[in-house]
């Protein structure tokens, strides 16, 4: 264990939650994958409470004990803030595209407050926590039980050893992975809107592991429908696709943020 990186995580603990049981909670959930942990804090699920600067303030999550998967997660959204960046306009209707356990949903709810948002994730295990998380901190979203993809119907999923990086199997974008496959149903963002009966998707976040390599590239005319996304770029896809993405629909030119790229029109 590395002394400088504990001292540090105890000192980021006492900055943003708020009792002593929740700074003790999230250092056993950092050092989780530790021999002593397991022994004196075997858990699966730990609810800890955080507190932040506006918009976030006061949050609390149910994460799991799964060898800092979540945990980096977490300090994506709300330690790094990836997805606190400038629009011109405050969104009404908000997609986020790989939802995972929903921690980019609440942030942006926060931010975003009386956005409407609807969340896509296809990992059971993940679907749990993602509909926790939201009843803790009272954020009304929509949940769909699925996979995006270009076409409606099911679709097969390749499973990572963490708890997140699972992505769609067979397609050229993305780590390769070799763990096992399951199915999952496959919804296409036409189906999603008339479901919504959105007119518009006014903020549209991409975290797919890799299968933006498709979904922006193959019946994708409802790009035209969209005013403003934030993608996580994985293997295979990157600037020179988001330059001609942005050309070919009509987006400014692409920034590259903190993690992340955003376009805007």
């Amino acid at each position: 264990m590395n002394p400088i990186a504990l001292v540090r995580n105890i000192h980021h603990s006492f900055q943003v939650c708020p009792t002593w049981t929740d700074r003790l909670n999230r250092l056993l959930w950092l050092y989780s994958d530790k021999r002593f942990v397991k022994v004196i804090s075997p858990k699966q699920h730990r609810q800890i409470s955080f507190r932040y600067a506006p918009p976030v303030g006061n949050v609390q999550v149910m994460v799991r004990d799964n060898q800092g998967s979540d945990a980096f997660i977490f300090s994506e959204v709300f330690d790094h803030r990836y997805y606190d960046f400038p629009l011109p306009y405050c969104p009404k209707y908000i997609l986020d595209l790989g939802a995972n356990i929903g921690l980019t949903s609440l942030f942006l709810n926060r931010k975003f407050p009386n956005a409407e948002i609807a969340c896509i994730e296809p990992i059971p295990a993940n679907l749990e926590l993602l509909q926790k998380n939201l009843e803790l901190n009272e954020v009304k979203a929509n949940i769909f039980p699925a996979a995006i993809a270009i076409e409606d119907g099911s679709i097969q999923m390749e499973i990572g050893t963490l708890d997140y990086g699972h992505k769609i199997a067979g397609i050229a974008y993305g780590r390769a992975l070799t763990g096992c496959t399951i199915e999952v149903e496959a919804i296409s963002v036409p189906t999603l809107l008339k479901k919504l009966n959105w007119e518009r998707i006014n903020l549209l976040k991409v975290d797919i592991e890799g299968y933006e390599g498709i979904l922006l590239r193959e019946n994708c005319e409802w790009l035209n429908f969209v005013d403003a996304m934030c993608i996580e770029c994985h293997e295979g896809y990157g600037e020179s696709e988001l330059y001609a993405l942005a050309k070919n629909w009509g987006f400014n030119s692409p920034q590259q943020l903190t993690g992340i790229w955003v376009l805007t029109r």
